[in-house]
C-alpha cells in the first residue's frame, strides 16, 4: 500500500510539474522576426484578440491571454485600430500595454494620448515620437504663429523663461490625428480642445467675479495638477493656495521649481530653491507669471471651484495623497505614512 501510496505521489508530481512547465512555456514572451501589422476590429473582446494575437506569433496561446489579460483587468482597456508591432522580442505585458496605447484607426488616423501636467516641451516631446513633425517647426509655429484670436494668448515677448506661450493651453487629451497632419494644424487641435473644455464647463461665468484672471486661474490649475496624485485633494490644495495668496504668503510650491529645472529632480536641494528665476515661488510671493504645466479638466475645475478651509500646508503621503494642516506645527510634526 505504502509503495502504491508513493507511486500516486510520484505522479502528481510529474503531471504538476508538466503543468508548470507548459504554463511558463504558453506565457514566455514571443519572438517575431520581421515587423506584424493588423488590425483590430471595433468591439473585439479579449478572446477575438488573443486569436488576432496567436495567429501573428505575437503570443503563445490566444487563450492564455485572454485570462492573463482579464487577470490583469486591461482587457476592457484594449482599442480598436491598426498596430504595427516592429520585429523582437513580445511578453504579455509589452502586448497588453501597446493594446492600451492604442494604434492607427480604419481612417488613416493615429491615436496619441497627452497625458495631464505636460509642459509644451513634454507634449512636443510626445507628438514628434508618435511620428508627427519636428520640433523645431512646432517651436517656429508656438514663437511666431498668429493666436490673436485666443485673448489669453501672450505675445512671445511676455512670455518669461523657461516658459512658452502656449503653456497650459494645450489641453491633455487622447486625440485621433491624421496621418498627414502638419505640425500647425496639430497645435491648433490641441488649443481649440482647450477652449472647448473651457466654454462647455462654463468657467467664463464661474470666474466672472473672481478677483484672478482666466491666465492666473489656468496658472493656479498647473500647480495643482503638478501637486496632485489623489482626486479629492485638488481642490483642497487649490483653497490652500488661494489663502496664500490672500494672506501674502509665499506659495512655496516644489513644482515651480521642478519647472525650472526642467526634469524631474527627487530629493530637491536647498540650493535649488535659491534659483533666480520669477517662477520660483520660494523666493518671489503671488503666483508664477503663467502656467507650468497643461491641468487636466479635473485641475480647471479645483482651481475654479476651490474648496474653502483653514488649511494653509500640506504634506505628501506615502499612498500619493496628501496630509494637510492649518498650522506649521502641525505641518511639520511626523505622522504615519508620511513622506
Amino acid at each position: 500500500m505504502k509503495k502504491f501510496f508513493l507511486i500516486f505521489f510520484l505522479i502528481l508530481l510529474l503531471l504538476a510539474a508538466g503543468v508548470l512547465v507548459g504554463v511558463k512555456s504558453l506565457t514566455a514572451a514571443a519572438q517575431t522576426d520581421a515587423a506584424v501589422e493588423f488590425t483590430i476590429p471595433e468591439g473585439s473582446g479579449s478572446s477575438s484578440i488573443g486569436a488576432l494575437l496567436e495567429e501573428n506569433g505575437l503570443v503563445k496561446n490566444a487563450k492564455v491571454f485572454a485570462l492573463f489579460a482579464r487577470f490583469q483587468e486591461v482587457d476592457s482597456l484594449f482599442k480598436a485600430g491598426t498596430y504595427t508591432f516592429p520585429a523582437g522580442e513580445w511578453s504579455l505585458e509589452a502586448v497588453c500595454e501597446k493594446l492600451i496605447a492604442g494604434g492607427y484607426s480604419s481612417r488613416g488616423e493615429v491615436r496619441v494620448t497627452i497625458r495631464e501636467g505636460l509642459s509644451v516641451k513634454e507634449t512636443i516631446q510626445v507628438l514628434v515620437e508618435a511620428g508627427f513633425g519636428s520640433a523645431d517647426v512646432y517651436y517656429d509655429y508656438i514663437n511666431n504663429g498668429d493666436f490673436s484670436e485666443y485673448s489669453f494668448i501672450p505675445d512671445t515677448q511676455n512670455v518669461t523663461e523657461p516658459a512658452s506661450r502656449l503653456e497650459g493651453f494645450l489641453f491633455p487629451d487622447t486625440y485621433m490625428i491624421e496621418e498627414d497632419a502638419t505640425e500647425q494644424q496639430i497645435i491648433d487641435m490641441l488649443l481649440a480642445q482647450f477652449v472647448k473644455v473651457w466654454t462647455e464647463n462654463g468657467f467664463d461665468a464661474a470666474i466672472e467675479d473672481s478677483a484672478y484672471s482666466m491666465n492666473e486661474i489656468v496658472t493656479m490649475a498647473s500647480l495643482v495638477e503638478k501637486e496632485a496624485q489623489v482626486e479629492e485633494d485638488r481642490p483642497l490644495i487649490a483653497g490652500v493656495f488661494y489663502k496664500r495668496l490672500e494672506i501674502g504668503m509665499h506659495l512655496e510650491s516644489c513644482a515651480t521649481i521642478q519647472f525650472l529645472l526642467g526634469e524631474p529632480k527627487d530629493p530637491l536641494l536647498y540650493s535649488d530653491l535659491e534659483i533666480v528665476s520669477p517662477y520660483n515661488c520660494y523666493k518671489n510671493p503671488g503666483l508664477p507669471p503663467g502656467p507650468i504645466a497643461a491641468p487636466g479638466l479635473a485641475s480647471l475645475r479645483a482651481a475654479v471651484y476651490p474648496t474653502e478651509s483653514d488649511y494653509l500646508y500640506f504634506r505628501a503621503r506615502t499612498d500619493g495623497s496628501h496630509r494637510f494642516s492649518s498650522t506649521l506645527q502641525e505641518h511639520e510634526t511626523p505622522h504615519d505614512g508620511d513622506y
